[in-house]
């Protein structure tokens, strides 16, 4: 079918969902209504509602946005409405009225929840350690269906992508290699050239994705050098049956489907998230010349609550995929399959809490080609990665202070053909504390983890922060620590032979960890209206892996070789009006290796963004993004010296979305509306791409009799 058939179909489909029914009004002498966002007329969930009058009561919404009580014998009543995220309403109202209370998003949602700062659930703006959250609503904005596609639009995150090892992330002028990426804060495993292809994990199951800048190998170990990418997904509710689709089409033959469906009974909840997306573009590569992607995914997830002292969560999470590009006459094919697996249990003895995880992450690829559009036979290089790790965590009380400590146990495994032995196991054990210090408007988090690895020996990650807040709208925090990387399994134990060109690369089992130290520093501020911030870090690293060689026989090895800095300042800020919000950053990046005195490759030293969403009529609401990245070096010479550099360019996104009856929402969307054509040289950005999009999420909280 083509684009425009799928968009005709699309609006028939709209039309037929138009017709739907009206709730009932309230009956006399009860108390019922909808809350629902001011922005985007969406129902908000779990909002408290408080009645006031010559007595006080309570309920809250259900996922519908639907609330009702009765017994609250007033004929009018002042009613207060606040959920976490949104700006407190106060209203006058009479019983028997469906009130309608539309709660305005704040720009920046201190009181909400967050994770990965600490090992455990605490508020946005207690965190010591800054963190940014990419939220639901912000991900609908983007109209991005990946994770990685998502986290492009944010600023100081930059893409780097490549074959076939996908899109991956750069933090604060680190590598995707060097940035750490968990799924519910467990490892997610399936590095290809060392990055992680975060175009695998589709937004549809995600409630937010938490971004912690600058070294957390205090907390997190290996690999959080430049810093951690926490994608929390949905978590099961227990309250009645719920459920959502939604379909999408566009150019570049993007056709998409993603579901779920959610159930509770007594002290159990399940939830189930599926999809399918298809593309005319692999990523890493720039064009959409004989290339295409196919995944699918599945997230199964059970929670059972006792009571407040106990929850038991297992879920898992499959993805399949295929994907094609042409290499001069060859046509080459990544075949990869991924499972993960997590059994957590939280119990709670008054002010403590016992965290134990055990999580398993299994990842298949097969590389291979053909002289054919399909793959012929079996055949083609195999690498299968596994990893296994027990967490046991405490979060309590201690001495005055609060305390995060526990041990990570970790086994990692390879099975590849390149890899000498073919089989390769790596164990380490890691425990690891912290203690936050709060004396009147100021908390001091020292802590540290120690690393014993049986294959490259041990580490020491220290780390102190701070966070004062002399007043509720001014929040300053610093921190200085350092971080590590673990030499991977291709840096130890690799064996490649190329005849024909007349080189091998063997691996170096006697590499070091790499090494950083950092400096931090950020200032925040929140008035009622919108928020700012801006902070500055400062990145020295040490003993990082690259080539070195050849030797006398034409054999290149790794070793602990690369030194250098990355600095720069990254602001941003949002201002919120009626129902229309504007949101900047900019960030300034400089990067130096220090045998050469030349930058990195793939940083630009500038990028910004801006954009801006707002109510046009009815329910219709539009939002445009640009954004901006800075000329950028993209090739150098032998002594390090930069050849040649990407201009710099500026993409521009436009999004309408309007709310149809019968819970339908309807967007048309246009992702690099200047057509940007950027080429080899920065892979992954193929042009314009329009798209439309239907969900539907059905209304069972309805107002009943």
């Amino acid at each position: 079918m083509t684009f425009g058939g799928l968009a005709r179909g699309a609006f028939v489909a709209v039309a037929l969902a138009a017709v739907g029914a009206r709730p009932a009004a309230a009956q006399e002498g009860e108390w019922r209504g909808r809350v629902i966002d001011a922005a985007t007329g969406r129902p908000v969930a779990d909002a408290e509602v408080l009645i006031a009058g010559d007595s006080t009561f309570v309920t809250r919404s259900d996922p519908a946005g639907i609330w009702r009580l009765r017994g609250a014998a007033v004929s009018a009543a002042t009613i207060r409405v606040r959920r976490t995220g949104y700006r407190f309403r106060t209203l006058v109202a009479a019983a028997g009225a469906d009130v309608v209370v539309a709660l305005a998003p704040l720009p920046i949602a201190l009181d909400q929840i967050v994770v990965t700062a600490a090992r455990r659930e605490q508020r946005l703006g207690d965190a010591v350690i800054a963190t940014e959250v990419v939220s639901r609503a912000d991900i609908d904005r983007t109209g991005a269906s990946d994770v990685g596609a998502a986290l492009t639009q944010q600023t100081g995150v930059q893409l780097e992508a490549g074959v076939p090892s996908g899109a991956g992330v750069q933090l604060q002028g680190f590598g995707a290699q060097r940035v750490l990426i968990l799924v519910d804060g467990q490892p997610f495993t399936g590095r290809v050239n060392g990055t992680l292809d975060l175009s695998r994990v589709p937004t549809a199951m995600v409630d937010r994705i938490e971004i912690v800048k600058g070294p957390q190998s205090t907390l997190y170990g290996s690999d959080a050098l430049g810093g951690v990418i926490n994608i929390v997904t949905r978590r099961p509710d227990r309250s009645e049956v719920d459920g959502t689709i939604s379909v999408t089409a566009g150019t570049q033959e993007r056709r998409e489907v993603a579901a779920s469906i959610g159930a509770g009974a007594g002290r159990f909840a399940a939830l189930l998230d599926g999809g399918y997306r298809h593309s005319a573009l692999a990523p890493g590569v720039s064009g959409a010349n004989a290339t295409y992607a196919d995944r699918w995914d599945a997230a199964p997830r059970i929670r059972f609550v006792r009571d407040s002292s106990l929850a038991v969560d297992v879920s898992l999470f499959a993805i399949g995929e295929r994907q094609r590009y042409r290499v001069g006459q060859l046509y080459q094919f990544a075949d990869n399959r991924q499972l993960t697996a997590r059994l957590g249990l939280t119990r709670r003895s008054g002010a403590h809490q016992f965290m134990p995880v055990l999580s398993y992450s299994q990842f298949d690829h097969l590389s291979r080609a053909s002289t054919e559009p399909q793959p012929v036979g079996t055949a083609g290089d195999r690498d299968q990665q596994g990893l296994a790790q027990l967490q046991l965590g405490y979060a309590g009380p201690l001495l005055g202070a609060m305390v995060d400590a526990g041990i990570d146990a970790r086994r990692e495994d390879i099975t590849a053909d390149r890899v000498l032995g073919r089989t390769r196991i790596v164990s380490a054990v890691e425990p690891f504390a912290q203690a936050t210090i709060t004396v009147g408007a100021l908390s001091i988090v020292p802590g540290a983890r120690y690393t014993w690895s049986d294959r490259w020996g041990t580490n020491l990650a220290p780390r102190l922060a701070a966070l004062w807040r002399p007043t509720d709208a001014l929040t300053i925090r610093g921190a200085i620590g350092g971080g590590f990387r673990a030499p991977d399994f291709k840096e130890l134990y690799l064996t490649f032979v190329n005849a024909a060109v007349g080189y091998a690369v063997a691996g170096n089992p006697t590499l070091r960890p790499e090494r950083s130290e950092n400096a931090s520093v950020s200032v925040q501020w929140t008035p009622a209206s919108g928020f700012a911030r801006i902070g500055a870090f400062h990145n020295r690293y040490h003993d990082f892996i690259e080539f070195v060689g050849p030797d006398g026989t034409g054999t290149y090895t790794y070793g602990n070789v690369a030194e250098g800095t990355t600095s720069g300042i990254e602001s941003d800020g949002a201002l919120v009006l009626g129902a229309a919000r504007l949101d900047a950053g900019y960030a300034w990046l400089r990067t130096r290796d220090t045998r050469t005195d030349q930058p990195l490759l793939g940083r630009p030293e500038h990028s910004a963004r801006v954009g801006v969403s707002a109510p046009l009529a009815g329910s219709l609401r539009a939002s445009l993004t640009a954004l901006y990245t800075g000329e950028t070096p993209s090739a150098r010479a032998a002594n390090g010296t930069v050849t040649s550099t990407q201009p710099a360019f500026t993409r521009v996104n436009v999004r309408f979305v309007t709310r149809l009856p019968m819970s339908v929402e309807f967007t048309v969307a246009a992702d690099n509306v200047l057509d940007q054509q950027l080429g080899p040289a920065w892979p992954a950005f193929t042009g314009r791409s329009v798209y439309v999009a239907l969900s539907w999420r059905p209304d069972r909280g309805r107002l009943r009799q």
